[in-house]
């Protein structure tokens, strides 16, 4: 269980210490979602906790700092809001409050706010965690259990549990969620600029690449939830292998800084600007946001081919003879120097991209 102790500003004082003068209202942020997702982990409610504090759970880092609690139900209860309100004061919430949003698809969702009085004083009188609920089938293929733990909890007794999906379901699900112009996060919404939800994303993609084994697992979920998301978003002759190619030209025009795509390699590079709040383990720039785009390519080309084996990157020796010639963008070459790890994935990636014939 997560102790009252954690709701004191000497220990947020201490968190923030830690980890390099992190922003403390962050800080009581994550410690109020993982206390929200505690709650909903004492509920009846059989739910999937997904998303970017199920990553920061499951790789238990703070890398990059999640606030919002997102969950998939497989079914709607007439009951849900009477279930959310039984466990919202016991862990730390005046009130919660649905939200009403404009659906931008045929997605069932349901919005919540959980309020809150802050341990660290802010401008507002009170603040709110979001939790999101998804209601549809489970697209994941491997469901595991795992602790509400982190370093930013004090904890005491036994320690809750919820059902997440595997990082290698998180990766395939990230994936066709940095995909802007088919099922991902759309540069815009309305007027709003979401390039900073994007390289959330990437960010996302780029660290869950390191650590899994099992490629089948990626490209079994990338390729269910593409289908799916292309069906609620009503996706034009929308296909997994389209989105493919959406993840491929993105990381490219990010990787060759614009060349490719001059507006929206501003747009991404505005998003990497923002992000900095976020990420308070290292610094993120440009440079390692074309790490990460390289691998998101490298992966995006793996799925569409149907490979089974991801190869990694060791030293910069792997490449010091590889030139990436035409029909293939040459302006690739430029990273061999600057990145070489950058350039060994892309290296892999356009081994696997099929060139029109002349």
């Amino acid at each position: 269980m997560i102790s009252k102790e954690t709701l004191t500003a000497e220990w947020i004082e201490k968190v923030s210490k830690d980890n390099r003068n992190a922003d403390k209202i962050l800080i009581e942020k994550v410690i109020r979602a993982l206390m929200l997702l505690e709650g909903l982990s004492k509920s009846e409610l059989p739910f999937i906790f997904k998303g970017g504090t199920a990553l920061m759970l499951l790789m238990n880092s703070a890398k990059r700092l999640s606030i919002d609690i997102d969950i998939i139900l497989s079914e709607k209860r007439d009951d849900l809001e009477d279930v959310l309100s039984s466990f919202a004061k016991e862990q730390g919430f005046n009130r919660i409050e649905l939200q009403h949003r404009n659906a931008a698809s045929t997605i069932e969702k349901a919005h919540y706010k959980f309020f809150y009085t802050p341990i660290h004083k802010t401008y507002e009188g009170e603040e709110a965690i979001l939790l999101d609920i998804l209601f549809e089938a489970n697209h994941y293929t491997n469901i595991i259990q795992h602790e509400v733990n982190s370093s930013f909890l004090i904890t005491s007794a036994k320690l809750a549990a919820v059902s997440v999906p595997s990082l290698e379901d998180l990766l395939g699900d990230k994936l066709t969620a940095f995909a802007p112009n088919t099922t991902g996060i759309p540069y815009f919404k309305k007027e709003d600029s979401q390039s900073m939800e994007i390289i959330k994303q990437l960010y996302d993609v780029g660290n869950i690449f390191d650590v899994v084994k099992d490629l089948e697992i990626v490209k079994a979920t990338f390729n269910k939830i593409a289908e799916t998301e292309i069906a609620y978003r009503e996706v034009k002759e929308g296909t997994p292998a389209k989105v493919l190619d959406d993840i491929y030209q993105t990381a490219l025009c990010l990787s060759v800084r614009g060349a490719v795509d001059k507006e929206n390699f501003e747009h991404l590079q505005k998003g990497i600007q923002r992000i900095e709040r976020f990420i308070f383990s290292e610094k993120y720039y440009l440079d390692k946001a074309i790490i990460h785009a390289a691998k998101a390519a490298y992966l995006s080309r793996l799925i569409a081919t149907d490979r089974k084996v991801i190869e990694r990157f060791e030293d910069p020796k792997q490449v010091a003879d590889v030139i990436i010639e035409q029909p293939h963008n040459t302006k690739l070459n430029k990273l061999k120097k600057s990145s070489p790890e950058a350039f060994f994935y892309w290296w892999k990636a356009i081994k696997f991209v099929e060139v029109p014939k002349a």
